[in-house]
């Protein structure tokens, strides 16, 4: 009876070993498959961004063209905030007037997040801000970059030539 108490506590140890392998592997497979769908809904999120700006840029051509002012007046009004355009057309800056040589802010970059996007998620506005959401907003050299808060893929939005870069790997 003892032998069988024994073999039977033996068995029970080689089933919890081989369920507790495949559960790691399971858990191994479902983080990559989690990962991987963090970095397909930012894109999916930035093409959402790169429509809003080219239908915010559409908008802001045929009121200039409506207006006959020849681009004089280069801003629109989205939810009591003026936006201004670059030269060529896309939204860029809530600051004043855009000019060849500007450079984005982390004020601009989280108001094009903001103004551009409907619905937006919440954002957290320049590198030492406090976290606001699962996104965070830094002004570049001459782009606003918007990444996950701990890094990884991001994407950058040129403001002066309305480009829209996506990186998936950051690493």
């Amino acid at each position: 009876m003892i032998q069988t108490y024994h073999h039977g506590r033996f068995e029970f140890f080689v089933a919890v070993i081989v369920i507790a392998i495949i559960a790691l592997a399971a858990f191994g497979r479902y983080s990559f498959m989690a990962k991987d769908a963090r970095i397909l809904r930012l894109e999916v999120l930035s093409h959402h961004f790169m429509v809003g700006a080219a239908n915010t840029r559409i908008q802001f051509l045929l009121e200039t063209i409506a207006n006959k002012n020849a681009l004089s007046n280069r801003h629109l009004t989205i939810d009591g905030k003026n936006l201004y355009f670059s030269p060529q057309g896309w939204p860029a800056s809530i600051a004043g007037v855009v000019t060849d040589n500007y450079q984005p802010t982390d004020e601009d970059c989280y108001h094009l997040w903001t103004l551009v996007l409907q619905n937006p998620a919440p954002i957290a506005k320049g590198p030492a801000a406090s976290p606001r959401g699962e996104y965070r907003s830094l002004a570049q050299e001459d782009s606003c970059r918007y990444q996950y808060e701990e890094g990884g893929a991001y994407f950058d939005y040129y403001p002066a030539t309305g480009r829209l870069v996506f990186v998936k790997d950051a690493n």
